[in-house]
């Protein structure tokens, strides 16, 4: 009976601990952020390199989603409204048969933004992935991100952990079917995002820089 009390013990504690830490970098995340986050019509004024739309699901006949189109809509208003005169889709592209950035590329098309102003990171597996390529691949140092509002303050952290100034729009809509789970998940992602920036963790894939002075033609492939 000793040895079962001490560990339940050993369990509580531990079970505290791993609240504290999911707690304590949860709102090191969001005081860091909440700063960062404006409108659109703020977004205009801050004369970035480049609008960053974070991927997310799509549909099975390879269109985007509802939480994908609204990012793609917010993007598009920003586009529009000048914020920035080029487009950075970063998603998941690590599959033939799964392609956001084709749906979202088509997407931005399909709405009149030219095929030249929409650069393309096929493996932005994850938020966290997303920012560094943003950064070590493409060299940003100025951009807006766009992604729902429940995202936004992770995708921000893991930006400024590359050394990008970056503000964030959050796309319409911040409810979906299994919002709840998400939200959820939400929370322990933002952990193991700051436990990755302070190990330094590297992304699936690096490779050679590619300049949003170029040719967006070259991130077709």
């Amino acid at each position: 009976m000793r040895a079962l009390r001490a560990l339940i013990r050993l369990a509580i504690t531990l079970v505290v601990i791993a609240v504290i830490i999911v707690a304590g970098t949860n709102v090191y995340v969001w005081q860091r952020t909440k700063g960062e986050i404006i409108s659109l019509t703020e977004a205009k004024d801050k004369n970035t390199q480049v609008i960053l739309v974070l991927g997310a699901g799509v549909n099975p006949n390879g269109t985007p989603s509802p939480m994908l189109a609204h990012r793609l809509q917010t993007a598009l208003n920003l586009y529009q409204a000048g914020a920035a005169k080029k487009i950075l889709i970063s998603g998941d592209h690590g599959q033939v048969h799964y392609d956001e950035i084709k749906a979202m590329k088509s997407w931005l098309i399909n709405q009149g933004v030219p095929a030249q102003v929409i650069y393309a990171d096929h493996a932005g597996f994850s938020t966290y992935e997303s920012a560094y390529r943003a950064e070590a691949i493409f060299s940003v140092q100025r951009a807006i991100v766009v992604t729902q509002p429940y995202h936004l303050p992770r995708a921000l952290y893991d930006c400024q952990s590359r050394g990008i100034e970056v503000w964030g729009v959050g796309a319409a809509g911040n409810a979906y079917p299994g919002q709840t789970e998400r939200n959820l998940r939400e929370y322990l992602a933002r952990t193991k995002d700051v436990i990755w920036v302070a190990t330094e963790q590297k992304p699936t894939y690096l490779g050679p820089k590619i300049s949003l002075d170029g040719p967006a033609s070259a991130t077709d492939g």
